[in-house]
């Protein structure tokens, strides 16, 4: 399950196992080959919180979990059915922070697109993947600006086949494009 094509983006990304003080946990997945894509969840519609927004794989760590990864990776499998044995992780991102002030560690991992994933429609919409290519081509519509305890941010918000992908997700791809920029995977 290697993924030898990222061993670049893995000299970016932080080791799987920093201390943290997250309370949730998401998963970015990359397919492999010649196009890598990025994975995103819709929430379905039906949800109090946060409904039809797009989303990686993940949510609130749970007692069980034993520490923040797995509760990325058995989020995962419970959204989109896919095993953890069909993911290579290969690292994370720093902790980011949600507008109501959860800290949400992202972990990344590569997997084969071809397998068949299946959203679970009592949390899920749908699964879609988006070519890395893409986000450098135009799919950023605009910047939302707000101010949280006294600092000023600005998150971009991308368009893709009729998906929005805006706020935490939004904030969280732009730093993993970032490191994909920096680790030359798009040549």
């Amino acid at each position: 399950m290697s993924a030898p094509q990222y061993d670049s983006l893995v000299s970016e990304l932080l080791p799987v196992s920093i201390p943290s003080q997250s309370r949730a946990a998401v998963i970015l997945l990359l397919s492999r080959g010649d196009n890598p894509s990025l994975l995103f969840t819709r929430r379905a519609l039906h949800l109090r919180s946060h409904p039809g927004e797009v989303c990686f794989p993940g949510g609130m760590r749970e007692p069980q979990d034993e520490d923040l990864l797995a509760t990325a990776l058995r989020e995962m499998e419970e959204e989109i059915g896919l095993p953890a044995g069909q993911v290579y992780v290969l690292g994370r991102l720093p902790d980011f922070h949600t507008r109501a002030g959860t800290q949400v560690a992202s972990f990344v991992g590569s997997v084969d697109a071809s397998y068949p994933l299946v959203p679970s429609l009592s949390e899920l919409d749908s699964i879609f993947w988006v070519p890395l290519a893409l986000f450098e081509n135009g799919l950023k519509v605009r910047e939302d600006h707000f101010e949280k305890a006294g600092r000023a941010y600005r998150i971009p918000v991308y368009h893709y086949q009729g998906y929005e992908i805006w706020g935490f997700t939004a904030a969280v791809t732009e730093r993993f494009l970032q490191l994909v920029q920096e680790a030359h995977i798009l040549k």
